[in-house]
């Protein structure tokens, strides 16, 4: 049945849909998110430890979400992984794992669920996937009624949350993810001001490019058409190229000029914005 299903696929060119997720004390977070990405799979990290009679209440947690997963989608598989969820090494290995397990499906990550060090690994591991989407689930409705909250997050009148005293803090290892290329970035936001929704030549850009002290390349001896022709071998080299290879640019189907592409778009929201 397996075999049938996946030569379905690979005649549909569908590919499956994964939803990875920790569950911990949330059960809607966990569920809702794989029926509305309508997973094949879905991968769920949890922890019981058997000689620890207050951690049993996350396996009913567990089985709770498997069954609301079953209840909004019968066919889905349901793929269970049981690791410590509050060693951050342990959580990076595992959604690591299970990511390069998933090479060839569209592999969605929730990052709302479960433990800090679960988010922080399942973030990490999802940047170093590239195809790997991370998402966030907000809060629509609360299980705890308003009138509730001082009882439960307050003591003695004054606020202290659901922890009262924590553990010792543990540094979280270090693992290098590149920041883009300030260069790089620089000149796209030059390309995203002059276009802005119009065609733009190369030579318009080159020249904003040379203005605004981004153009590293020396002017070549000579000038004329030849080294205009070389400014635009270096601007689809140093530039157009790399940005098209980091997915911040694409030709749009309909006027086959580039654009910038929504990673693009959060590239320039995010870094070198001063």
């Amino acid at each position: 049945m397996q075999y049938v299903i996946s030569l379905y696929y690979m005649a549909s060119g569908r590919k499956d849909r994964v939803v990875v997720s920790c569950v911990t004390f949330e059960t809607a977070k966990v569920s809702e998110p794989v029926a509305y990405y309508a997973a094949d799979r879905a991968h769920l990290i949890h922890y019981t430890d058997p000689s620890d009679e207050r951690n049993l209440i996350y396996e009913e947690f567990y089985r709770e979400v498997c069954s609301q997963i079953r209840a909004g989608l019968p066919k889905a598989e349901i793929v269970e992984h049981e690791a410590v969820v509050f060693d951050f090494t342990a959580m990076l290995r595992t959604v690591l794992n299970i990511l390069r397990s998933e090479r060839d499906a569209d592999v969605f990550v929730n990052t709302s669920a479960g433990t800090s060090e679960y988010t922080a690994a399942a973030v990490i591991a999802s940047m170093m996937t590239p195809g790997t989407v991370p998402f966030t689930v907000g809060t629509k409705d609360y299980s705890i009624p308003d009138g509730d909250l001082r009882s439960i997050y307050f003591r003695d009148g004054s606020p202290v949350g659901l922890a009262l005293t924590t553990r010792e803090p543990k540094a979280l290892p270090y693992y290098r993810i590149d920041v883009p290329e300030e260069h790089l970035v620089a000149g796209l936001r030059v390309f995203d001001g002059l276009s802005m929704g119009d065609s733009v030549g190369g030579a318009a850009v080159i020249g904003a490019l040379k203005a605004s002290g981004i153009w590293y390349r020396k002017e070549r001896k000579g000038g004329g058409d030849g080294g205009k022709r070389y400014e635009a071998v270096c601007y689809q080299r140093d530039f157009v190229d790399r940005w098209k290879a980091n997915g911040w640019i694409e030709k749009d189907g309909r006027t086959k000029k580039h654009r910038v592409t929504d990673a693009g778009r959060t590239v320039l929201d995010t870094f070198y914005t001063q």
